[in-house]
């Protein structure tokens, strides 16, 4: 009797060690992750859809334009009547109103989350371990990012990725300062997670004219689950920064609350990362009009060109070091496996958490 109970023991053993080395079991192996969404791009081709959109005359009088934060009334449309204020169409316009993204529409957004789960701001996936934000995120108490996923929380379809480390861009001096720029440094994933954006190597911001801006809950209440979202804009300099660059939104027929309550994340065009959103825009008009001009300021940008020789030398170094190359957007993440799997540098400390288990189910057959 004895030895048929040693024999029962040592076959629950060998099916438990079994199961415990599967890959599906290991601390690297990530839920799966299944995406039913259709890639048609539909998302995209709204967004190009042509507003025809453009102020008739870019008089430098500021009393011509709308209250930023105000809706639309008989008085403020008398006003631009009288001031020749009155939007006429143009070409080819990238302007749109906040639109809610598809699953992999931007496969390199980041959400950046804390330790109690809360949202902090947005990021981009622009290597493998590498989210670019701005310096002012990277000084929150951040704990991981979610990649695959429209919403700043975790559900089945997010992937968590732990921070390893961040870093500030070096001059950066303050909240105010030009250079707002900072990168978090993360576990590796494969490239079935996120595409990388590619960062734009435009310095003549004079043959820019709109872009799009990206975050989540960009016009979200409070106590509301953070959509990613996103905006198409009007590019205009910032005079009083050259090395600054602004948003702003105008001239387009829209009762979507318009606003942009979201900082870190990218802005735009061409498929490519022409710099990173320092600050956005709390306070929503409800209602605008294609035929006065508002002239709404959204989001203030530091250019790509004002940082990118730091960024690639930090790409450079940890792709050199360890590289698993990701696809660029607008290519998807290559594939759809059952699993994720995620690759950290080991620490030689301690057991895996997946040992414990094991351990324990040890433990418990010698006591029987």
């Amino acid at each position: 009797m004895k030895k048929v109970i040693s024999s029962f023991r040592l076959l629950i053993l060998l099916v438990f060690l079994y199961n415990s080395l599967s890959p599906s079991a290991t601390e690297n192996v990530k839920k799966s992750i299944d995406d039913p969404q259709d890639e048609s791009n539909e998302g995209n081709d709204e967004t190009k859809e042509s507003m025809d959109i453009m102020a008739e005359s870019e008089s430098t009088d500021s009393m011509n334009t709308y209250n930023n934060n105000s809706n639309i009334s008989p008085e403020l449309e008398m006003k631009g009547q009288n001031n020749s204020t009155v939007c006429t169409r143009r070409a080819n316009s990238l302007m749109h109103e906040v639109q809610k993204a598809n699953h992999k529409q931007f496969p390199f957004m980041a959400a950046i989350m804390s330790h109690q789960n809360e949202y902090l701001c947005a990021g981009s996936v622009v290597s493998n371990g590498i989210i670019l934000t701005s310096a002012e995120c990277v000084q929150k108490p951040v704990s991981y990012v979610l990649l695959n996923t429209t919403k700043a929380k975790k559900d089945d379809s997010a992937v968590m990725l732990y921070v390893k480390n961040r870093e500030k861009f070096p001059s950066y001096a303050g909240a105010e300062h030009q250079k707002d720029i900072g990168i978090i440094f993360t576990d590796k994933h494969n490239n079935t997670v996120a595409s990388k954006i590619k960062l734009s190597n435009l310095t003549n911001l004079k043959a820019l004219s709109d872009f799009e801006g990206l975050g989540y809950g960009l016009n979200a209440e409070v106590n509301q689950v953070r959509d990613l979202q996103y905006i198409g804009v009007e590019y205009r300099p910032f005079d009083e920064f050259p090395d600054l660059l602004e948003g702003f939104f105008d001239c387009v027929d829209t009762k979507v609350p318009t606003c942009f309550r979201d900082f870190g994340g990218p802005a735009i065009f061409d498929n490519e990362l022409i710099g990173i959103i320092s600050s956005g825009q709390d306070q929503c008009t409800n209602e605008m009009s294609s035929k006065y001009a508002v002239s709404k300021k959204l989001v203030k940008v530091v250019p790509t060109y004002t940082f990118k020789a730091w960024l690639d030398e930090k790409i450079k170094k940890l792709e050199d070091k360890q590289p698993v190359a990701l696809a660029t957007y607008p290519t998807k993440p290559d594939g759809d496996p059952k699993t994720q799997v995620f690759y950290s540098e080991p620490t030689g400390i301690g057991y895996k958490s997946s040992a414990i288990p094991f351990l324990v189910f040890i433990v418990t057959l010698i006591a029987l």
